[in-house]
């Protein structure tokens, strides 16, 4: 593959037929995600519409019903449940607006821009998080699926299930990006979507018993609290990935983002708040039942499908994060093929739907925590390195080839020290790890901005031993020599003129 941008980048014009015709065969071993392979050309950028439509089919789903039905437990009113979901979005479109970016400008997956960026150590602790936290989302899932047929149908098997489907949900990541959720996003969410505007309506006719209910809170939830689970059940972490097919400019995603969360997150959000109000049941399964019969017409064979092929999708995005992180560890061995990376994704994803709903306690709130504090963080610090280092201090660090892993240094070490700091400060703070009494408010975002301070931090102060500056921030060997403008980005889009 050549890494040269081609003139004809722009894809808008294209119909769905002309977009699906892309090479499934070149999609299937590799998908850009190896050191040979690893940058999106400019030519083989995607339309918006193909990311308005995969990023609502990643924010709704029966999973996000799940959601409002958890802040309905927490004692949330219909109101505070739609403020809750509604802030979560806006900040979550703000932190996605700027990884987006760096995905697009690029052309490389999380985990390879962790490699450039991060050097070998840091790379491989993204990848250690890329792969506990989208697997065992997996698992997460694919249990929460046995449990809707366990309320439509009665099954009882559920850790056999989940397990089961867990592995089987692999299917569609063998063909990368061309292949994930292609059969949801186009025929299941449209349904999903219909049906839940249809929910939201009936519920919003019965006037008082929904408007102006007040929950008994179940499992309480404090304010902080109810709004970190929410940012952290809808943060993907890895929004390079995906929008390292988009096209190169800071707003052109957030039109994609607001159509998503709007049609996904938020009526989502409401709707699952809706079905635990009309069912009064703890339990989801059930809960999913009563919402069938009171405003699905009693139409159980379709709630079936419609949770399958939705959590089928949602689990796509998560084994994508995944696959791409083992991708990154060892998809450029000689004799290594994607497809080996996703059976090995598949059985960690059956292990998970173990180990997620019976053996941590909690495991949905735990997860919710790690994702949010763990892959964003790593994130913020890329794109500070790329966006703002060069602006601040004159160090620019071009993204204009991927490293091999002997051409790769062996640490940033601002950057690891900024990433661990930040990542255990935020797990303590969110009670993953000790215990504190502290009401740290919004663990998330102060976690965050932490990550950022951190690094910058950490560059002035290694600007001042006058030490070799691309030694200590880890440039690799790749870049070392290249002749890079000081205090401007150098990226694929740069070489294009963009």
């Amino acid at each position: 593959m050549s890494d040269s941008p081609s003139p004809s980048m722009d894809r808008s014009g294209e119909s769905f037929a002309q977009v699906a015709e892309e090479d499934i065969e070149e999609s299937y071993k590799h998908d850009f995600s190896t050191s040979e392979e690893g940058i999106v050309p400019l030519n083989r950028r995607r339309p918006l519409w193909h990311f308005g439509g995969l990023w609502l089919t990643f924010q709704s789903g029966f999973s996000f019903l799940f959601v409002g039905f958890t802040l309905h437990d927490g004692g949330y009113g219909l109101l505070a449940t739609f403020g809750i979901v509604l802030l979560a979005a806006a900040v979550y479109t703000v932190y996605g607006a700027y990884a987006a970016y760096l995905g697009s400008r690029s052309g490389q997956t999380h985990s390879l821009l962790s490699r450039s960026i991060l050097g070998r150590s840091g790379s491989a602790l993204v990848c250690i998080f890329l792969v506990l936290g989208p697997i065992g989302w997996v698992g997460y899932q694919a249990n929460l699926l046995a449990q809707i047929w366990q309320g439509l149908v009665g099954w009882s098997a559920i850790e056999a299930i989940g397990i089961v489907v867990a592995l089987l949900m692999i299917f569609n990541n063998i063909f990368g990006f061309t292949g994930i959720s292609a059969f949801a996003r186009y025929i299941i969410t449209p349904l999903m979507l219909l049906w839940v505007i249809y929910l939201v309506i009936k519920g919003l006719t019965q006037g008082s018993a929904f408007l102006s209910a007040t929950p008994k809170a179940v499992s309480p939830l404090g304010f902080w609290l109810a709004l970190d689970t929410v940012i952290g059940f809808a943060i993907w972490g890895n929004e390079p990935d995906l929008f390292r097919y988009g096209k190169p400019k800071f707003w052109w995603p957030v039109p994609a983002y607001a159509f998503g969360f709007i049609f996904g997150l938020v009526l989502f959000g409401v709707g699952g708040w809706m079905v635990a109000q009309v069912s009064d049941n703890p339990n989801f399964g059930p809960a999913v039942h009563a919402a069938t019969v009171f405003s699905l017409f009693s139409l159980t064979w379709l709630a079936w499908i419609l949770a399958f092929a939705g959590q089928v999708a949602i689990n796509d995005g998560n084994y994508y994060e995944g696959i791409n992180a083992i991708q990154n560890l060892i998809g450029g061995w000689n004799r290594w093929r994607r497809i080996y990376t996703c059976l090995i994704a598949a059985a960690l994803g059956g292990l998970a739907a173990w180990i997620v709903p019976y053996v941590l306690t909690n495991g949905f709130l735990k997860l919710a925590a790690f994702q949010a504090i763990t892959l964003p963080c790593a994130t913020i610090i890329m794109a500070t390195d790329h966006f703002l280092i060069p602006r601040l201090f004159s160090v620019s660090r071009p993204l204009t080839k991927v490293p091999s892993w002997r051409e790769t240094a062996l640490i940033n070490w601002p950057g690891v020290l900024a990433l661990v700091v930040s990542v255990l400060l935020g797990a303590y703070a969110s009670g993953l790890i000790g215990s504190t009494s502290v009401d740290w408010y919004f663990v998330i975002g102060e976690t965050w901005v932490l990550s950022a301070v951190l690094y910058v931090a950490g560059v002035w102060v290694s600007l001042r031993t006058k030490g070799d500056i691309k030694k200590i921030l880890g440039f690799s060997k790749a870049v070392t020599e290249m002749d890079a403008e000081p205090g401007q980005v150098h990226d694929l889009a740069t070489e294009a003129g963009v």
